[in-house]
């Protein structure tokens, strides 16, 4: 078996217990349930894409780094079974860490976007209420700039669970493995924002750099995403962030969580040779 056959048959498995696993499936419907619930509320679905989307976007913020943590947390943990019958495979660290990753990445596109396909077709059949917003400003509403929110909140969630599954090699246990899922999830949904706005008061960050700042954590590089290419071309007033910032930090988030994935089940793995090869000398003596 060559590494590109082992790598899919990593993506494959990773698929195959995801769709085997029930409660993903009762996390999709729940999920679905809950954004159907606000955008039917607030009256947004009667609004059009781009007031749904804009109704989602917080709640998406929040629940979006739930799943992908819930997904990654425990990929390479300690305890993990799983992690185990993954070294058996014929593969490199790099090719394992990314069919965990791309496989997973498909679990998070079905639980995400299924829900979010589900508001789009909502929206589609219910009858619409002229918004306020285009109304005044003589913007658009379209099918395809919910797709783009769609899209957007997909490649949020990639670089949250490429991040987990980084930390997830550190954890020893399923309580260390929490713990370090509890401190993703502070960290990406509040602790960006909450730099960038200590960083104004106390004057460190000039305001001149206020947009590069903002992309530097993935939910406001999100956030920044949804306002200029969903938002601002619906209201034709685009100019909210720098989008070029905000997409190479998503990027740059997804590369840094699969590399320090990969470089830490390289030193998991020698640290494990070594341990062995201790052993083997004990017995030796």
């Amino acid at each position: 078996m060559n590494d590109a056959n082992a790598f899919l048959a990593v993506v494959r498995r990773e698929i195959t217990t995801m769709a085997r696993t029930r409660a993903y499936a009762v996390l999709t419907v729940l999920l679905a349930g809950v954004l159907l619930g606000i955008v039917e509320r607030s009256d947004a679905v009667a609004g059009g894409y781009v007031p749904s989307a804009v109704d989602l976007l917080l709640p998406m913020e929040v629940l979006v780094p739930v799943i992908a943590i819930a997904l990654g947390y425990r990929a390479f943990s300690g305890d993990n079974d799983d992690t185990a019958v993954l070294s058996t495979y014929p593969v490199s660290n790099a090719s394992l860490v990314a069919g965990v990753f791309f496989g997973r990445l498909v679990g998070l596109v079905a639980v995400v976007g299924l829900p979010l396909l589900a508001v789009m077709a909502l929206v589609a059949v219910t009858p619409g209420l002229e918004s306020a917003v285009f109304a005044t400003t003589g913007g658009i509403d379209s099918p395809i700039l919910f797709v783009r929110f769609v899209a957007l909140t997909v490649v949020f969630g990639a670089a949250v669970l490429a991040v987990t599954l980084a930390a997830s090699i550190l954890a020893r246990s399923s309580r260390a493995a929490l713990a370090l899922a509890v401190g993703i999830f502070v960290a990406v949904v509040v602790g960006g924002d909450l730099l960038v706005l200590g960083g104004l008061a106390a004057g460190s960050i000039p305001v001149d750099s206020l947009e590069i700042a903002l992309a530097i954590s993935p939910n406001s590089a999100y956030r920044g995403l949804v306002f200029e290419y969903v938002v601002g071309v619906a209201a034709e007033q685009e100019g909210f962030i720098d989008p070029l910032s905000s997409a190479a930090m998503l990027v740059a988030w997804t590369v840094f969580g699969l590399v320090g994935a990969t470089v830490g089940l390289y030193r998991q793995g020698e640290t494990g040779l070594v341990t062995r090869l201790r052993w083997r000398l004990e017995e030796l003596q």
